[in-house]
């Protein structure tokens, strides 16, 4: 069972050139929260900085947000059983509850578009984008603020065990070093966290999951392919070097991971 053992710097710990990073990461991708991947590239010794000088222009250009928008018009998922009011509150969510995950699930199914194509130019080599007009939708977006996101070893026994049961759902075989944030914060509601795992076990057994990852992770790099000539900046060495692994291995698994999962359990959240 994966547990969550990268070190991160937390949103309300950070100080310095960091916080300040964060507060520009947070205008500029215009989200609430601070994706666990930036919050880990911050513990490496002048990578977070290295990161967003080489990322930044990408996004103050209006080029992430116009590729990730071309990418969701083409990322098609299966409709999960919409969640009725009623199945809702008798696991404890009310309707506070229930718009306080949707906020959380609109952060973060934005953050993981915007991060798993910007990041994974990082590691791509420049192609040309198609000619001609391209279809797009918008990304979700919400200005609710956000509680903060409490870490596995601070949730009671079963609801952490629930998290990582959950961080499993789609997992390539392997190590898996990172829980997604979406999970930690969500477990706030940890009835909800149960309907999570009843609507979605079932695609993770019959393998259906993991190939939606797939096609949606296929999909996210060849967008990035279309920006890498638009990167900042970037300087090799050590910390050009941990980064790069970082970002590999963040969008290899979780990010990838979380993008259909995230937009699933929204759509079953909306009112119909």
């Amino acid at each position: 069972m994966a547990k969550d053992t990268l070190p991160a710097i937390g949103e309300a710990e950070a100080s310095g050139e960091i916080a300040e990073l964060y507060d520009d990461i947070r205008e500029t991708l215009n989200v609430t929260a601070i994706n666990y991947v930036w919050r880990h590239i911050a513990t490496i010794d002048g990578g977070l900085r290295w990161a967003w000088d080489v990322a930044k222009p990408m996004f103050v250009s209006g080029r992430v947000e116009s590729e990730c928008e071309h990418l969701q018009a083409q990322l098609s998922y299966p409709k999960l059983p919409a969640l009725s009011d009623t199945t809702l509150s008798l696991v404890g969510v009310e309707d506070d509850g229930r718009n306080m995950i949707g906020a959380i699930l609109d952060t973060y199914n934005r953050g993981n578009l915007l991060n798993m194509v910007s990041l994974s130019a990082l590691l791509a080599e420049p192609e040309m984008p198609p000619v001609g007009n391209r279809s797009r939708v918008d990304l979700p977006f919400t200005d609710i603020a956000l509680p903060p996101i409490p870490e596995v070893v601070d949730l009671s026994g079963e609801v952490s065990e629930q998290v990582l049961v959950l961080n499993d759902l789609g997992a390539k075989p392997g190590p898996n070093r990172v829980v997604a944030s979406i999970y930690k914060h969500i477990a706030l509601w940890p009835g909800y966290l149960s309907l999570s795992w009843v609507q979605l076990a079932e695609m993770h057994s019959d393998g259906s999951l993991l190939k939606l990852i797939e096609e949606t992770q296929q999909a996210a790099r060849l967008h990035a392919t279309f920006l890498a000539a638009d990167l900042g900046p970037r300087p090799d060495g050590a910390v050009a070097d941990q980064v790069r692994s970082t970002v590999f291995e963040f969008t290899d698994t979780v990010i990838a991971r979380m993008i259909p999962i995230g937009q699933m359990l929204r759509q079953s959240l909306i009112k119909t």
